[in-house]
């Protein structure tokens, strides 16, 4: 009876330890889709289909043979991200090693320039001396016209290359300035998940039952700055808005754009962390936004209004999307 009751107590050890080692395989599979570090957009949003696939499957696996087809699938897409972002680096190193050598090069030529210029005045003032020490007056006439004239071409042409050369040097740094700008559009739809990312992760984690904490910021005049500014001055503020927001609620977070004026972030902390993080992130999201606009100083203030949900294991999700719908009014942000 006794070893019948060992037995009985081992396999449910056994079933425990199977359950909370998918659980904790899920959880990895979430985590790597959540910290992508995303090089080029479309190639991220790839990988991270293929992941959400992954975890989808893994809810399904019924046997050892089909856990090991996940993990050989989920090998070959981190294998194959690897390689595509190793690529997308190597180009923009080499684009950017390109912008750096022509710029060496515009320097050494302007440079070259300069020696030339100062090896014809260096010899128009030696005519000059030449000149003074003789006593012909038609010989010193000529050789002062001459001098003169050697001087007034030698300055046109220096202003002329130096005003060519200031157009290059403002070509270089416009495009070094869109390189950049193109480099730094993308860390913020990198951080910043869409409505249907955001809706699909909820559902994943309610029905798995996993306990997280939903951190809700509603922008209360988003509709009165929108009348008062041009639609690219009111979205560069809400680009920096959104870098604030991530480095408030830092890198593990999910933050996505949820309706016109709210944004949310799926937390893996207690609801009381979560609250915290909520009214340091609407502090920080009321300061002033001070950028310039196409050459035009601009300052933007949000009103901002923040709360938080969460769910529990165990807990119904439907209760979970009421207290969310909920807090949406509350906070002013209108319906879902």
């Amino acid at each position: 009876m006794i070893s019948l009751l060992k037995t009985a107590f081992e396999m449910e050890r056994l079933e425990k330890f199977k359950k909370v080692a998918l659980e904790c395989y899920g959880l990895a599979l979430t985590s790597t889709e959540q910290n992508v570090i995303e090089v080029d957009h479309q190639q991220a949003t790839q990988f991270r289909e293929g992941l959400q696939a992954l975890v989808s499957r893994l809810g399904e696996a019924k046997s050892p043979e089909q856990l090991q087809n996940i993990q050989d699938l989920f090998r070959g897409e981190l294998s194959e991200y690897r390689d595509n972002t190793h690529e997308q680096l190597r180009r923009l190193r080499k684009e950017m090693d390109a912008a750096v050598a022509a710029l060496e090069e515009f320097a050494g030529n302007a440079s070259a320039r300069g020696d030339d210029h100062e090896n014809e005045l260096k010899q128009a003032l030696r005519t000059l001396d030449t000149a003074a020490a003789s006593d012909q007056l038609e010989a010193m006439k000529a050789a002062i016209r001459g001098a003169s004239a050697d001087i007034l071409a030698s300055f046109e042409q220096m202003r002329a290359k130096n005003q060519f050369a200031i157009a290059q040097l403002k070509d270089e740094i416009r495009l070094l300035h869109q390189k950049i700008q193109a480099g730094r559009r993308p860390a913020v739809h990198t951080e910043t998940w869409n409505r249907q990312d955001v809706d699909q992760r909820i559902e994943q984690m309610l029905s798995k039952n996993v306990p997280f904490c939903l951190v809700l910021i509603v922008l209360r005049n988003l509709k009165m700055l929108a009348g008062r500014y041009s639609g690219g001055v009111v979205e560069e503020a809400l680009d920096s808005l959104q870098v604030r927001l991530r480095d408030t609620l830092g890198g593990e977070a999910m933050l996505a754009r949820w309706t016109s004026n709210q944004f949310v972030a799926i937390l893996n902390v207690a609801p009381s962390n979560a609250m915290a993080i909520s009214r340091d992130a609407a502090q920080k999201l009321t300061e002033p936004y001070s950028f310039k606009h196409e050459g035009i100083p601009c300052t933007l203030v949000f009103q901002v209004a923040a709360g938080v949900v969460d769910h529990q294991a165990g807990s119904d999700a439907l209760k979970f999307k009421n207290k969310l719908a909920s807090l949406s009014k509350a906070l002013g942000g209108g319906p879902l």
